[in-house]
């Protein structure tokens, strides 16, 4: 639990900014210019926050010390020194009796309840610590003069609460509290996760509006959620002016399947925009020496768009050419000079592996353990994590799976996150060698694509990000492309199909992009096109659970 520890001892850094508009620190500055002024119980509060506010704990202890033992003040701060020390049994000691203490000023009674949350987050209690932060949000309401940055740092800290957990977990919370304001802070992430009975996430948020006018949440993470304005331009269903040449390896035995996937994707996003376009396949090999030819003929015939290649010594060698059509690549690559309609979308690991740290990141882990399983992809894959988690500043312990002691190693470490990189089968045997105390991530590949398999029971707990289609099955907007898909394997040939049916809304947003650039909500991920050329994709994050794979967070 050091990462919830770590992650709220940030959110008390932002708390405590306001206390030099609550407890006077104009006084406090006058009364160290002059010792022989007395001060009050709140000026010593103050002052010991303010030291730990620069992380001195012995500053702050030296201030503490000035307040008397029976004074409320003192038990105070004697809980939030237990809660940052991680010493929860102390903090719960301390603390719980005085929260009828009516005694406290508000930012003090704000920093009991945000402790009280600390110590519930570490008990995985999350309705207990939601309780505790609802109660600081609204005291931060009335905390004069205001403090938005704080109040936002709360609030963000209640929907890193309830945001990641399953819509059955939240029923139940839902169900264990009366609270007006809980209660809407539980249906506004049901809502954002969509509504069973068929509503998109847009409708269901928009009801959450009408049924909480006066909700905390509702000029801060709903906006953010929905904005009742973007500067991105909505796509809107334009039709594509012209032929597309599609230049993937079917000539390649073992790159056929994947080509197969990636074109009826295409087909079906475009059928399903009733567009009429022509598509003319052009078959190459995996290399660039059979892809050039091809891409040359494609020219000659008049191509308007071409789509493609896919491997990466083929994207390597047409990235370097020019031509007056727009192309987009199926692979993405470090080319940094990108000539002009030229384009670069794929399954990158290495977006993958972005949004894994970002994620571990925001939970205020900053020591991770890698599983190195000598594979040629694990190797790869632990690389890259290797170079952006050190170039975040974050600490890394690299452990073997084949040592008899990697359970061992693994507690030792005092590592707050571990990080796999292995498909299903192989991650199942090696997940059994891990504590499972740990917060463990993975990359999509870890999915088999199915809902539901016995096999991953041993997974249970491990967090991955992969495609809304894999992991969002039930989305309403994905209906209509399932029977193009029904007779695609599970898994990875379902990422492919879901990459060629955005394929096909990329190429249209290509042809009419907005000056503001555009975002595309599609299968694969949501996709993000900058006026500069540069394509980002965000994932679904999901988790395994006891009822098979749970969707976490839509992107």
């Amino acid at each position: 639990m050091n990462t919830q520890f770590k992650f709220s001892f940030m959110l008390f850094l932002l708390i405590l900014s306001a206390f030099s508009f609550v407890l006077g620190i104009n006084n406090l500055a006058y009364a160290e210019q002059n010792p022989k002024i007395i001060k009050s119980t709140e000026e010593y509060f103050a002052d010991s926050y303010n030291c730990l506010k620069k992380n001195d704990k012995a500053c702050a202890q030296i201030a503490a010390a000035n307040i008397q033992k029976l004074s409320p003040y003192s038990k105070l701060i004697s809980g939030i020194f237990a809660s940052l020390e991680g010493d929860f049994e102390t903090t719960f000691l301390e603390l719980l009796p005085l929260q009828t203490n009516k005694s406290f000023n508000l930012q003090a009674s704000i920093s009991l309840h945000t402790s009280l949350a600390l110590a519930y987050e570490n008990q995985s209690d999350s309705l207990r610590a939601l309780e505790q932060r609802v109660i600081a949000d609204e005291l931060f309401q009335r905390l004069t003069p205001s403090s938005q940055e704080d109040m936002n740092a709360n609030e963000h800290q209640i929907w890193e609460i309830v945001s990641v957990l399953s819509k059955k977990n939240l029923t139940e919370m839902r169900g264990n509290s009366t609270d007006n304001a809980i209660q809407g802070w539980i249906d506004l992430a049901l809502a954002a996760k969509y509504q069973s009975n068929g509503e998109s996430n847009q409708q269901a948020i928009d009801r959450w509006h009408l049924a909480y006018p006066d909700h905390s949440a509702k000029n801060s993470i709903a906006a953010q959620l929905f904005p009742a304005s973007s500067t991105k331009k909505i796509l809107q269903k334009a039709k594509l002016r012209g032929t597309v040449a599609m230049l993937l390896p079917f000539s390649n035995a073992s790159l056929y399947p994947i080509s197969d996937a990636i074109e009826r994707g295409f087909t079906a996003a475009k059928k399903i925009a009733n567009d009429n376009a022509a598509v003319k396949i052009y078959a190459t090999e995996a290399d660039a020496a059979s892809t050039m030819p091809r891409y040359q003929q494609a020219l000659n015939e008049g191509a308007n768009y071409l789509l493609g290649p896919l491997t990466k010594d083929a994207v390597e060698a047409m990235s370097h050419e020019t031509s007056p059509v727009i192309k987009l690549m199926l692979h993405k690559t470090e080319n940094k000079a990108r000539p002009a309609k030229q384009f670069f979308y794929g399954l990158s690991a290495t977006d993958e592996i972005q949004q894994i740290i970002k994620l571990a990141q925001n939970s205020g882990m900053t020591k991770a353990a890698i599983v190195n399983t000598k594979e040629a992809s694990n190797q790869k894959h632990l690389e890259a994590f290797k170079s952006i988690w050190l170039a975040e500043g974050g600490l890394l312990t690299v452990m073997n799976a084949d040592d008899q002691d990697i359970r061992k190693q693994m507690n030792d470490c005092a590592c707050e996150m571990i990080f796999m990189a292995e498909p299903a089968e192989s991650a199942r045997l090696t997940r059994a060698l891990l504590p499972t105390n740990i917060p463990t991530f993975a990359l999509s590949e870890i999915f088999s694509g199915l809902s539901f398999n016995a096999d991953d029971a041993i997974l249970k707990g491990i967090r991955f990000v992969d495609a809304p289609w894999l992991i969002d099955r039930d989305n309403p907007k994905f209906t209509l492309y399932k029977e193009a898909a029904k007779d695609l394997p599970a898994g990875e040939m379902q990422r492919w199909f879901a990459l060629g049916a955005d394929a096909y809304e990329i190429l249209i947003t290509l042809d009419t992009m907005p000056a503001s650039g555009a975002t595309i909500n599609g299968l694969s991920g949501k996709i993000e096109l900058s006026t500069a050329g540069e394509i980002k994709r965000t994932l679904s994050n999901a988790s395994f659970n006891g009822d098979g794979v749970g969707l976490e967070a839509t992107p």
